[in-house]
């Protein structure tokens, strides 16, 4: 009992002093005092969690020293529309925090415009000329290692949540910050970066469309956001200049150090550090190889086919001279994405089917790719097998169709892998390579269907391994500065086309050779032989195309692909009419554009007329037939064809929107207007006139058929006239061409007003409506014979 009295008297002896001590370590160094209760990560910049206050802190140890900032989404919304997918990599900004006073700010550093020579007062001048940014202040918590809280930095839309929404016509969102949190999970620090997850709503008056798709309340978007804070690379990374034969993507800047003789915009193109251990062109093994690693969360047998697509590019570097220079692996058991030494490939799914990404972290200073981040849609080979389903839909045997189906869908999940690790590795689109042999891919390709022995045979829908151009590319920026004009002058002699992004993706695009989801160098031909592959598909079209288990109701979505067969090969053939040839090449004094020669343009606009015809557009009765309306509570989703008849299929429809597709690339203005251009110059071109008089001479000139092909004949008419008078009235047409497409109207009128005084009151009646509604068109801008144009439904991505 003695001792039990004595020991209590200790401990409330003790417990004021205990308090006391506390207290003054709170006082004298309160920094330290939240760090000894915060739950701590520590690493490239060492982070502080107070659970209690909520409040996460930063060890304010890193001043003036550059490093890099960068925002992604760990998770997404959903919705390919709007955009904001899981994996999603933001702005990379180049920031230093600085102290002044009490007061701790994070600074984003000008890049864009910089000296590079060793003059310290030049670089000042640069730096003094321009404006930075400063992003964020806090207030500095002194002690031994002074902190700063960063919530008010981290629960913040740095990466543009709310400016996405509203471009894509969500509404008016804005950050609620009372309904964001940092989520401590999320907050980690490794040797070269440390990142802050944070959990941030947008709220709105009323949902936007798209987000109500995807979010249970679409009034409260919550989005999961990571803040990356990542140290630059180390010295030794030599930078390499951008040369637009390369097939790189690049950075660029303004270097006011530069000589007056020299350019002031310099490029450098964006590669990974790559290391030979024994330096020169010979082969060698490399001292530190470019792994990526794949997501674990990819299901078999997808999993297999993306490991093999991505391992392809092995053969790229080991042709190059780096021995095991690329390696790919599963990423292993306990291994955190989320540190950026890891290249990821993420595996992502939406709501519906949407594009898949290569991005990267690069260091603007140099180009140097410090983080490659693939994201593949999951949804994208179910487009493929859709496509596959349709096409083997006649054959007999159904386990080889079926079999077929899913060898052509792994098939492009080998080459989208190959694609879009290529981009991550510093590689540009190559819209020119399905002309020059498949040579890429880094292009997009559709899948090869033929037809043999009376029989569709899909057997080899996509080229297996990389191309000739890949190889090239590979060598040109990872090998040595010394090699690159060798190379460029053997790219010359095996005849490379390389067109990227500029010239190839819009419908304005003028390059004859590089276009999207085409095949082989000639277009026309090209498309004359899918046509037939179409038609035949069409015609033994059937149930069998249905999954197991799936109403006939559904059938109208799977015969979809099937009917828009040729939609991206009509757009390469549409390319040769005023079309254009050159290449980026910039050896020799041979240096120079053409327009296509005039039979090729005179072909493709045949070929294209084909397309037009009724002919091409109808759908088989039998297949028409079997086309039920949906069952059930299935109902018509953004794949489906629209329909003016309500739930039942309208083949008129369908009809309007592949001639409304192939009008709308004959008449583009820029087409039109380089058209003219070349004809002023070669009277043996084709002309705005002969175009013109071709269309209407396949269209509204022709005699109108009997039966079912009526109501199309009809209707592609009425298309015509819409698409002419559009191109009339755009601003990008030239004056001259409008010229030319009012002389033309004046003669159709005129034809079109004899027509309707003859034949049937239905035909004379059609007619008439025609000829009324291009004198109320020429007038008014705004008019147009079909009030609601049937559009298409997505085709891209495939």
């Amino acid at each position: 009992m003695m001792h039990r009295s004595i020991s209590l008297a200790c401990l409330l002896a003790i417990a004021p002093a205990t308090l006391l001590s506390e207290a003054a370590i709170a006082a004298s160094d309160p920094a330290q005092h939240i760090i000894k209760q915060a739950q701590a990560a520590k690493g490239f910049i060492n982070l502080f969690y107070d659970k209690q206050a909520g409040q996460l802190y930063l060890e304010a140890n890193k001043l003036n020293q550059p490093f890099l900032m960068l925002t992604s989404l760990p998770h997404g919304v959903g919705s390919n529309d709007i955009g904001l997918d899981r994996g999603q990599l933001g702005r990379t900004r180049m920031v230093q925090f600085e102290q002044h006073g009490p007061y701790l700010i994070l600074k984003q550093l000008n890049t864009d415009y910089r000296a590079s020579s060793e003059n310290v007062a030049e670089q000042q001048a640069v730096t003094q000329a321009f404006a930075e940014s400063i992003l964020w202040r806090g207030k500095l918590v002194e002690g031994k290692n002074a902190i700063v809280a960063i919530n008010d930095l981290v629960i913040n839309d740095l990466h543009g949540v709310a400016d996405v929404l509203e471009s894509t016509k969500q509404g008016q969102y804005h950050l609620d910050s009372t309904r964001s949190v940092i989520l401590p999970q999320g907050i980690k620090s490794f040797e070269r970066n440390a990142d802050v997850d944070v959990n941030l709503t947008f709220n709105a008056a009323k949902a936007g469309e798209q987000v109500a798709q995807v979010t249970p309340d679409g009034k409260f978007l919550s989005v999961r956001l990571r803040y990356s804070f990542i140290q630059l690379p180390d010295e030794g990374f030599e930078p390499r200049a951008y040369h637009p034969m390369s097939g790189y993507l690049s950075d660029q800047y303004i270097d006011y150090s530069t000589a007056v003789d020299q350019p002031l915009v310099q490029r450098h193109l964006l590669k990974h550090r790559l290391q030979k251990k024994v330096p020169g062109d010979a082969p060698s093994p490399v001292v530190k190889p470019i792994v990526y690693y794949l997501d674990p969360g990819v299901p078999e047998p997808i999993r297999g086919a993306l490991l093999a697509g991505a391992r392809w590019w092995e053969d790229a570097f080991s042709a190059a001279g780096f021995i095991d220079g690329f390696k790919v692996e599963l990423l292993p058991e306990g291994a955190d994405p989320q540190d950026v030494r890891y290249n990821m490939i993420q595996w992502v799914h939406r709501a519906t089917r949407g594009w898949s990404y290569g991005a990267a972290v690069t260091d603007p200073r140099t180009g140097e790719i410090i983080k490659g981040n693939v994201t593949l849609g999951s949804l994208r080979v179910r487009q493929d097998h859709l496509i596959a389903r349709g096409l083997t839909a006649g054959w007999p045997d159904r386990e080889a169709a079926s079999e077929a189906a899913m060898a052509l869908s792994l098939a492009r999940i080998r080459q989208l892998s190959a694609h879009e690790i290529g981009h991550t590795l510093g590689l540009d689109h190559n819209f020119a390579a399905s002309t020059n042999d498949n040579a890429s891919v880094m292009d997009y390709p559709h899948p090869y269907a033929s037809i043999e022995a009376e029989k569709i045979d899909i057997s080899q829908p996509y080229r297996e391994g990389i191309g000739e151009w890949d190889k090239y590319t590979i060598a040109y920026g990872y090998g040595s500065a010394a090699q690159a004009q060798t190379l460029l002058a053997s790219s010359l002699e095996k005849g490379f086309r390389y067109i990227g992004e500029a010239d190839s993706r819009q419908a304005s695009a003028s390059h004859a050779y590089a276009s999207l989801w085409d095949r082989g160098n000639d277009a026309v031909a090209e498309l004359l032989r899918l046509e037939s592959v179409r038609l035949k598909a069409l015609n033994e079209f059937n149930s069998d195309a249905l999954l197991t288990g799936e109403p006939n109701g559904e059938l109208a979505d799977v015969v979809v692909p099937i009917y828009l067969l040729t939609r991206y090969q009509i757009e390469a053939a549409a390319k040769w009419i005023g079309g254009t040839d050159y290449s980026y090449q910039q050896v020799g004094s041979g240096v120079r554009w053409s327009y296509v020669a005039p039979k090729k343009q005179f072909d493709a606009l045949d070929g294209l007329l084909g397309s037009l015809q009724s002919s091409s557009l109808i759908m088989p009765a039998n297949v028409l037939q079997v086309l039920v309306p949906k069952a059930g509570n299935y109902r018509k989703t953004r794949e489906s064809f629209s329909s003016k008849l309500g739930v039942v299929i309208d083949p008129v429809t369908m009809a309007e929107m592949m001639s409304r597709h192939i009008t709308t690339l004959l008449l583009t203005p820029e087409r039109l207007n380089r058209v003219n251009q070349a004809y002023m110059e070669d009277r043996s071109q084709l002309s705005v006139v002969k175009l013109i008089d071709k269309l209407v001479a396949k269209s509204l000139y022709q005699e109108l058929p009997n039966g079912r092909e009526l109501a199309i004949q009809m209707r592609v008419n009425a298309v015509v006239v819409d698409a002419m008078l559009a191109a009339y009235h755009n601003v990008k047409t030239a004056p001259e061409v409008q010229a030319q497409l009012a002389a033309r109207f004046d003669y159709i009128v005129k034809q079109l007003k004899r027509r309707s005084n003859r034949g049937s009151d239905y035909q004379s009646a059609h007619y008439d409506w025609l000829h009324k509604g291009i004198v109320t068109g020429l007038d008014n801008a705004k008019f147009r014979l079909i009030n609601e144009p049937a559009t298409m439904p997505p085709g891209s991505p495939i």
